[in-house]
């Protein structure tokens, strides 16, 4: 790293010195013998993607502490609209440090996290809930911008992101309103910085049997880096009046170990998005399990084609073995030339979508191989609960300029992941994350991220 990332180091050090006291002071109550039951629809969590075979996850589940078990337990008393209330807490420090290929840089060091409030349901019927964002500058100097940690200007982030009802028929249909968290293929969170992407629209989601339906249009997204919510047109990169999308998706578990899914995303006068994808799970013994999968996604411009008149596509598929808490997995891609894949509205769910790059662009074949290991498991004679370390490694070839039809240089990227989510102190959770991008230039773009995540749980 330069000289320039010692203050940050320095600052982040600082930072959990000044975190663990508060942390250690939140442990002392004990849990309650009988939480509360949850509202199935409170999907509130980062998802860990476990079943991606190679890529490594945005953000992982964090086993939360309960802090005020008493009133927990008075709670449990009053009518379900009450006695159901989880007020959660998540505290973040983020360091972020990338040396780029050409000889710019990007750093900074914010801390935040977010408040988040949901209600129990109301004669079973309606809930609310309301999440609050923030993220501050502890150290941005003015010579590296682009971390996505903070408002592109280096200024800090304070915004309700998530503000819904929701009224419910059983599991059968949730209706869903203003702003809220969306995760559904290539409209989610991206929840890789400070803050996730949240969407203000309409959702209308339930489950029938094996089958489980997701609708709704969206008018507008709240970027990771921005305080402000803006057209999902906008964010596609079009100009001119603010344009929503339509989502539409459906995922069916017909037997055990199949999940197939297929999603529509159509951008109004931008471009539509249908993608699908069949992941199979084959449990062997307790010890092992194999996992492989296939996906597709098609891509083209629609109505007025206010990004360019384009259509691309992109194909992938992946296996793994996972083998007393050792995971070893391997993929490939293969995208149009056309043009590149687009997903202005989250992470691209492909199977290679590593920590710098996303190996979906004009004409790429792409291969990669990833190996990790839950130092919780059996395999080694000895274990350290909590700490997972995951290795990746992934080319992409024959890539194109697909304006131009020029050739590109093939594209390297090694990545380090650990994970540490702190026994001794429940809710707390360590991550070092840092990537290696080789991609035709003398220099090899760098990048480290350091983030320490608290969650706990107030109510």
């Amino acid at each position: 790293m330069s000289e320039r990332s010692v203050p940050s180091v320095l600052a982040l050090m600082l930072a959990v010195l000044v975190l663990l006291p508060s942390v250690a002071v939140a442990q002392a109550p004990t849990q309650p013998t009988a939480p509360a039951e949850v509202p199935s629809d409170q999907r509130s969590l980062p998802v860990d993607r476990d079943e991606d075979f190679v890529r490594s996850p945005d953000t992982v589940r964090i086993p939360r502490p309960e802090i005020f078990p008493r009133l927990k337990e008075y709670l449990s008393t009053l009518p379900p609209f009450f006695r159901d209330t989880s007020l959660k807490l998540r505290s973040r420090t983020f360091y972020f440090n990338q040396q780029n290929d050409n000889g710019t840089a990007s750093e900074a060091l914010a801390t935040g996290g977010w408040l988040q409030y949901t209600s129990g349901w109301l004669l079973d019927t309606f809930a609310v809930g309301a999440t609050y964002y923030t993220s501050w500058p502890l150290y941005a100097p003015d010579c590296c911008p682009g971390t996505l940690l903070l408002t592109p200007g280096g200024g800090a982030i304070g915004t309700f992101g998530e503000a819904w009802g929701a009224l419910r028929y059983q599991d059968y249909a949730l209706l869903k309103g203003y702003r809220q968290r969306v995760e559904d293929g290539y409209v989610n969170p991206r929840d890789d910085r400070m803050v996730p992407n949240t969407f203000e629209g309409v959702t209308l989601s339930g489950t029938v049997d094996w089958a489980k339906y997701d609708l709704g249009y969206l008018t507008q997204i709240k970027p990771r880096d921005s305080n402000d919510f803006i057209p999902m047109s906008r964010q596609a990169g079009a100009s001119g009046d603010g344009k929503g999308l339509i989502l539409t998706s459906v995922t069916l578990t017909p037997i055990k170990g199949l999940a197939l899914y297929g999603g529509n995303f159509y951008g109004l006068d931008v471009f539509n998005t249908a993608f699908g994808k069949a992941e199979y799970t084959h449990t062997t013994s307790e010890d092992l399990k194999l996992q492989f999968g296939l996906q597709y996604t098609d891509q083209r411009s629609v109505g007025e084609e206010r990004v360019g008149d384009f259509a691309t596509w992109n194909v992938g598929a992946g296996m793994r073995v996972v083998w007393r808490g050792l995971s070893v997995g391997t993929a490939a891609h293969f995208t149009g030339a056309d043009a590149s894949i687009s997903s202005p509205w989250g992470t691209w769910p492909g199977y290679l979508s590593l920590l710098v790059t996303d190996f979906d662009r004009a004409n790429e074949k792409a291969f990669g191989v990833g190996m990790k290991y839950d130092f919780g498991g059996t395999l080694l004679p000895w274990r350290i609960p909590g700490l997972t370390v995951q290795i990746i490694y992934a080319q992409g070839n024959d890539r194109i300029d697909p304006g131009a039809g020029k050739a590109q240089p093939t594209t390297y990227e090694g990545d380090l992941d650990i994970i540490y989510n702190v026994p001794a102190i429940k809710g707390l959770s360590l991550r070092f994350r840092n990537g290696y991008v080789g991609g035709g230039n003398p220099q090899t773009l760098k990048q480290f991220r350091l983030i320490v995540n608290y969650e706990l749980g107030l109510l």
